[in-house]
C-alpha cells in the first residue's frame, strides 16, 4: 500500500535557499500531473481509444523535471550550498537503481523473444548505450528506410532518460555560471539568457522537425531544452505576481492549462508534425498548471490533481514508464504486432504498474530513506563513481549479451530456416558510394544490377551464381535508388542515386560495355514509366549488352521471417504468414504491364515475373517447408534470390552469353 502525503497550503512560495533539494516543499499536485502524463503515455502505447496524442505525456514530464531540478539548483546556489557532485549523486540515486534493474530484466528476456538477426542487430547498440544515456542519439541515427518498427525496440523509451540526463549534465554548470555573472543572483540577465536559449531551442524544434527520415527535433537534447526551461521559468517572482491576481484568474490559468493538455492528448495523433510548434500546447499547459498550483493552490485544478489516487500513481510513474515499454514491446513482438487492448492493457499496462509499485516499495523508497540519513551524502563523489561504474558495467553486459544473442540467432536461423540459401559472394563491387569503380571489378566480363533495395538484396546471391559462370557482377543498386532515375530524361538524378550517377556514367563510357544489366525495383505507377524505361534501355549498347527486367515481387502483410519463426516458437499456425494470390494481384497488373512490353520493343531485353516463384494458383507463401525466402514483407533473403535464379536459370544464362 502506497503512503501518499496529504498536505494543503494556502500558498506555496518557492524557497530562496535550502541545504538540500529534498527540503523543497512537497507538491502533491505535481505528482498528480505526473499521473496524468504517465496515464496518457501508457494509454497511448496500449492503444486505448480516444488517446491518439498520449505521447505528449513525455513533454509534460520534461516540463515537470525542468521545474523541479532547475529550481532546486537555483535554491542551493542562492544559499551557497550547491555542490555539483552532490547534484549528480542525487540524480544517480534517483534514476539509476530502478533503471538498471529494468535493463537487466530486458537483457534476460530478449533471447526468448527477439526473433531475427535484424531485430537483434538493432537491439545491440541500444542495449550497450542506453546505460550510458546516449540512446537518443542511437535511435536518431538508426532512423531510415531499413529501420525496424518502433515496437520491435524494447529500449526505445530510454531516449527520454538520455535527453533528460544530457540536459542535467550541463544545466547546473550553466546555472552556476549565470549565477556568478549576475552577482550571485538570478535577475534580469538570467531571464534574458533563459529566454534566448529557450527561443533558439524552440526555433530549432520547428525548423529541424522532419516527418520523413531522421527527426533530430524529436530526439536531440538541445531541441528539447525549451521544454525544461518552460518549467524552470516558474520561479519565485512569477509565482508571487500571479498569487496577487484575483482568484478567478487563478482558476482560469489552471483550467486553460488542463484544457490544453487534454486537447493535445485527444486531438493530436502520430501522423502530425511533432514536436514542431505543436508541442507548445502541452508544454504550455503543464507550465500553467504548475504555476496555478503554486500561486493559487486552493483552486480547482491543483486540488483535483492532489487527489490521493492520482498522487499515488504519480509516485510510481517513473517505474511505470520504465517497465511498460519493454513488456509491451515483447508482447507485441511475440504477437507479430497484433494489438489487443485487453492483452496489451493487462501486460504493458497492469503488469508494468504492479512491477512499478514493487520497484517503488523495494528500490526507490529504501534509497530515499538512506539518502536522507545524516551520513549518506557525505561522500557524493563515491556515489557518482559508483553510478558510473554501474552504468559502464551494464553497458558491457548489455552489449556483449546482445551480440552473443545475435550470433546465436544467426546460426539458428541459418540452420533451421535456410535463409542464407547457397550463400552470397562479397566481390567488393557491391557498395559503390564513390565516384570511381574498383578496377578489380573489371578483370572479368562485367554485368550490372540497377535498382532500389529490392535489387540490392539480390546482389550477393546473384554475384555468386554469375561468378561460377566467369562473370563479375557490379551493383549500382541501393535503398531508394529507383532505376529510372538513371534514365537521361530524368530531371531529378541527384536524389537517392546521387553517389551512383558518376560510376554509372563511367561504366557507360568504358571501351568494353557491360555484358548484361539486371534491373529490379519496387515498381511504381508513373505516366512517364514506359518512356523513361525505354530511355534507360537505350543507354546501353543493343548489340553487346543484354538486359533482364525483373517484375514486381509479391508482397506480404507481415514480416515474413519473423512471422514464421514466432509462429513456430509459440506453436501458432503459419497461415497468418501467407496471403491470397488474388490480394497480391490487386493493382499489380498496372505495375508489370509496361515491363512486359519491353522485350517486344528491344531485341536485347527479356522480362521475368517472380510471382509464380512464390505463389501457386491461390496462395502466396514466403516459405516452403522450413526454408524462408523473405526477410520482411517485400525484400527477399538470399534463399529467395536463389529461388528466383533457379526458376529462370535459362534467362540468367542468356544474360551470361548463352542462347
Amino acid at each position: 500500500m502506497l503512503r501518499v502525503p496529504n498536505r494543503q497550503n494556502d500558498s506555496i512560495p518557492l524557497p530562496r535557499g535550502t541545504t538540500d533539494s529534498s527540503q523543497l516543499p512537497y507538491l502533491p499536485f505535481v505528482d498528480g500531473l505526473r499521473a496524468i502524463s504517465i496515464l496518457a503515455v501508457v494509454a497511448y502505447h496500449v492503444g486505448a481509444p480516444g488517446i491518439s496524442g498520449g505521447f505528449v505525456g513525455v513533454d509534460i514530464f520534461f516540463v515537470i523535471s525542468g521545474f523541479l531540478i532547475i529550481n532546486q539548483i537555483k535554491a542551493e546556489l542562492a544559499s551557497d550550498r550547491f555542490s555539483i557532485l552532490s547534484f549528480y549523486a542525487r540524480r544517480s540515486l534517483r534514476i539509476l537503481p530502478p533503471f538498471l534493474v529494468v535493463l537487466a530484466a530486458t537483457y534476460v528476456a530478449a533471447p526468448f523473444i527477439l526473433p531475427t538477426t535484424a531485430v537483434y542487430w538493432d537491439f545491440i547498440p541500444s542495449a550497450a548505450l542506453s546505460p550510458l544515456m546516449v540512446s537518443n542519439i542511437v535511435f536518431l541515427l538508426t532512423q531510415g528506410y531499413f529501420d525496424i518498427s518502433g515496437i520491435e525496440k524494447p529500449l526505445l523509451h530510454t531516449w527520454t532518460l538520455s535527453v533528460e540526463e544530457q540536459f542535467y549534465l550541463w544545466a547546473p554548470i550553466l546555472l552556476a555560471l549565470v549565477f556568478r555573472l549576475g552577482n550571485r543572483r538570478f535577475g534580469a540577465m538570467a531571464a534574458v539568457i533563459g529566454i534566448v536559449l529557450g527561443g533558439i531551442s524552440l526555433a530549432g524544434t520547428i525548423a529541424q522537425h522532419s516527418s520523413n527520415g531522421q527527426n533530430g527535433a524529436f530526439y536531440l537534447t538541445h531541441w528539447r531544452t525549451w521544454e525544461f526551461l518552460a518549467g524552470g521559468f516558474i520561479g519565485e517572482r512569477l509565482v508571487s505576481g500571479v498569487s496577487r491576481l484575483p482568484g478567478v484568474m487563478g482558476e482560469a490559468i489552471g483550467w486553460i492549462g488542463f484544457g490544453s493538455i487534454v486537447l493535445a492528448i485527444v486531438a493530436f495523433d502520430a501522423g502530425m508534425p511533432y514536436p514542431s510548434s505543436n508541442a507548445v500546447l502541452p508544454v504550455a499547459g503543464a507550465a500553467l498548471i504548475i504555476l496555478a498550483g503554486l500561486a493559487k493552490p486552493g483552486t480547482t485544478v491543483p486540488r483535483l490533481l492532489s487527489l490521493r489516487w492520482l498522487v499515488a500513481i504519480g509516485l510510481v510513474s517513473y517505474g511505470w514508464y520504465l517497465w511498460h515499454w519493454p513488456i509491451l514491446s515483447f508482447i507485441r513482438i511475440a504477437r507479430l504486432d497484433e494489438s489487443s487492448l485487453l492483452i496489451d492493457g493487462l501486460g504493458g499496462g497492469a503488469l508494468a504498474f504492479a512491477l512499478a509499485c514493487a520497484s517503488y516499495r523495494y528500490i526507490e523508497l529504501p534509497i530515499r530513506r538512506w539518502r536522507r540519513s545524516s551520513s549518506s551524502m557525505k561522500c557524493p563523489g563515491r556515489i557518482v563513481l559508483g553510478g558510473l561504474v554501474a552504468c559502464f558495467a551494464a553497458a558491457a553486459l548489455g552489449g556483449s549479451s546482445a551480440f552473443v544473442g545475435y550470433l546465436s540467432a544467426r546460426a539458428f536461423l541459418a540452420s533451421h530456416y535456410g535463409i542464407e540459401g547457397r550463400g552470397i559472394l562479397d566481390n567488393g563491387c557491391g557498395r559503390l558510394t564513390a565516384s570511381t569503380l574498383p578496377e578489380h571489378c573489371f578483370e572479368r566480363p562485367v554485368g550490372v544490377i540497377l535498382g532500389d533495395s529490392h535489387a540490392s538484396v539480390l546482389f550477393g546471391s546473384f554475384a555468386k551464381s554469375f561468378d561460377l559462370l566467369g562473370l563479375r557482377l557490379v551493383s549500382l543498386a541501393g535503398p531508394g535508388c529507383y532505376p529510372l532515375m538513371f534514365a537521361p530524361s530524368e530531371q531529378n538524378r541527384l536524389r537517392e542515386c546521387a553517389n551512383r550517377i558518376v560510376p554509372f556514367q563511367r561504366l557507360l563510357a568504358r571501351p568494353i560495355p557491360p555484358a548484361f544489366v539486371i534491373i529490379a525495383a519496387n515498381w511504381g505507377p508513373d505516366d512517364r514509366f514506359s518512356g523513361m524505361l525505354s530511355d534507360l534501355i537505350t543507354e546501353f549498347d543493343p548489340e553487346r549488352t543484354r538486359i533482364l527486367l525483373i517484375g514486381q515481387m509479391p508482397t506480404f502483410l507481415k514480416s515474413s521471417l519473423e512471422c514464421v519463426v514466432l509462429s513456430d516458437r509459440f506453436g501458432r499456425n503459419r497461415d497468418r504468414c501467407v496471403r491470397p494470390r488474388s490480394d497480391v494481384e490487386v493493382g499489380r497488373a498496372a505495375l508489370v504491364a509496361p515491363l512486359k512490353t519491353m522485350p517486344g520493343r528491344f531485341q536485347n531485353v527479356r522480362y521475368i515475373d517472380p510471382i509464380d516463384v512464390f505463389c501457386d494458383q491461390t496462395t502466396c507463401r514466403p516459405f516452403k517447408d522450413d526454408d524462408v525466402f523473405y526477410e520482411d514483407t517485400h525484400h527477399v533473403l538470399p534463399g529467395g534470390a536463389d529461388r528466383i535464379y533457379d526458376a529462370f536459370e535459362g534467362d540468367f544464362r542468356w544474360l551470361a552469353g548463352g542462347r
